[in-house]
């Protein structure tokens, strides 16, 4: 089979400022403390079944040198880079055009540059077993993983049990993307809905025809992508709607299926996200830097430097991220508002700190 690993690179990492900014989001730091960016380590982890002649990275046109920096392994033909953000689902219809006119029989292994997985062995074999026993020829497979709460920023995949035993691949039921916290709340309780965990995996040719079917708006514009490219491309990419692959195609598509995949994952998506990563202390604080602290408890204090000295007393549920140029402080239960922050800062002309 012909595989090709795509990473979809392209975000802006808007809920992890003030560090991630416009010109070096979160893909391209190492949050983790690991010595490595999330994305190298997404790369790392393909290669250990890919060669760079069947990886692609799909990222924005302003972080080519960061992408080049941080992958000069990978083809420089391999990037492809996006005049505009418009969402996954035109980076993932972009990616499915290229791959198709650069080989016909290509098979899509598409990834986030943003999950964290501890467990790579067990996603390879779990990989290695979806490639040689799926039915690749007409579906579009997604990793689901058993939800642990009812958290509301995942999409929540239903899937119909398998009379037979020995099978693994379910055929999907139902697709909702980020529903209400009373409807995660009765998923997390039926049972038979898994988290969808953004892995797509189809042929090029399959995901040309969904799109032909289900977005025909952003077909046309895109659908011959492969063979565009300057001005043409960035006038195409101008047009087209900024929504999810989940909600262009997948809610959708008649022949979507799921595999469980039964190992460690998070969408480092937030500061919530890497906190429930990282390591706390007695007091579920993580204190990452030069930090002191005295009756602080559930907190995340996040010093970029390093250097400079914090020091917090009497603070509990709180997120504090320290960086040269900018303080955020929050209790961690309103971590939805960062977004906001942002929005507000470009309204106010604050470039210089996005």
């Amino acid at each position: 089979m012909n595989i090709h690993g795509v990473i979809l690179a392209g975000g802006m990492g808007t809920r992890f400022w003030p560090v991630s900014r416009a010109s070096q989001p979160k893909q391209f730091l190492d949050i983790l403390g690991v010595g490595r960016s999330l994305l190298q380590a997404t790369y790392a982890r393909l290669r250990q079944r890919l060669s760079p002649n069947h990886i692609w990275v799909v990222g924005a046109q302003m972080h080519e040198a960061l992408l080049r920096a941080q992958l000069p392994e990978l083809p420089a033909d391999h990037l492809l880079l996006e005049p505009l953000q418009r969402n996954t689902a035109a980076s993932i219809l972009w990616a499915a055009s290229h791959l198709y006119h650069h080989d016909p029989e290509a098979i899509l292994w598409i990834v986030p540059a943003d999950h964290y997985i501890p467990d790579e062995a067990q996603l390879l074999a779990l990989m290695d077993r979806l490639f040689s026993q799926c039915n690749l020829q007409r579906g579009i497979y997604t990793i689901g993983i058993r939800p642990t709460s009812p958290h509301t920023g995942y999409g929540y995949i239903q899937y119909i049990p398998s009379p037979e035993s020995s099978s693994f691949c379910y055929k999907v039921k139902t697709f909702t993307e980020k529903p209400s916290l009373e409807l995660a709340e009765l998923f997390l309780q039926s049972g038979d809905f898994l988290w969808n965990s953004g892995m797509f995996i189809a042929q090029a040719a399959t995901l040309l025809r969904a799109y032909e079917k289900h977005a025909p708006e952003l077909y046309e514009l895109l659908g011959e992508a492969g063979k565009m490219g300057g001005e043409q491309l960035r006038e195409r990419f101008q047009q087209c709607p900024a929504i999810s692959f989940d909600y262009a195609i997948m809610e959708k598509y008649e022949e979507v299926h799921v595999v469980e995949g039964q190992f460690r994952w998070w969408d480092l998506g937030s500061w919530e996200a890497l906190y429930q990563v990282l390591s706390h202390d007695e007091a579920g604080n993580v204190l990452n830097g030069q930090i002191f602290a005295e009756n602080v408890r559930d907190c995340f204090i996040f010093s970029a430097s390093g250097k400079r000295l914090l020091y917090a007393v009497g603070l509990q549920g709180y997120l504090v991220v320290d960086t040269a140029d900018a303080l955020l402080i929050l209790p961690r239960s309103q971590e939805q508002h960062i977004r906001g922050i942002v929005g507000r800062l470009q309204a106010e002309g604050k470039a210089d700190y996005l």
